[in-house]
């Protein structure tokens, strides 16, 4: 009896972790894309962008597309809705932290002069 219910439990386990890789999967498929951000109170050239999200051997990847060219991203990690990344603005090294929701991205930028907040709309295809 013990071995059935240890068998019963394991499967279970093996079902509910299973079900959260593919809600993790889900929530990444819907990231991937250009997603047009503002940046309030952000400085001219930096206040308006694309949030380029691709997939990279398996994993996500993000580049920042500004109209004087690109950021590169680090560090980016994608768990369920939140997503965060840090990428280095003339010399100084900027964190985003991000909640996905309903097709729009808001959340706050940390940058030297001081939090701000960002919202990006995907763009349609």
């Amino acid at each position: 009896m013990k071995k059935q219910s240890a068998t019963t439990v394991l499967f279970i386990l093996a079902f509910v972790f299973s079900c959260f890789q593919v809600q993790a999967d889900e929530i990444n498929k819907s990231l991937l894309g250009e997603w047009i951000y503002e940046v309030s109170e952000a400085p001219y050239g930096y206040d308006k962008g694309s949030l380029i999200f691709s997939e990279k051997d398996g994993q996500t990847a993000c580049v920042i597309k500004l109209e004087a060219g690109e950021l590169e991203v680090s560090n980016l990690k994608v768990e369920k809705e939140k997503i965060s990344f840090t990428t280095n603005v003339d010399g100084s090294e900027v964190n985003v932290e991000l909640i996905m929701e309903n097709e729009i991205l808001t959340g706050k930028v940390d940058s030297p002069e001081g939090p701000k907040t960002l919202t990006a709309v995907k763009k349609k295809e």
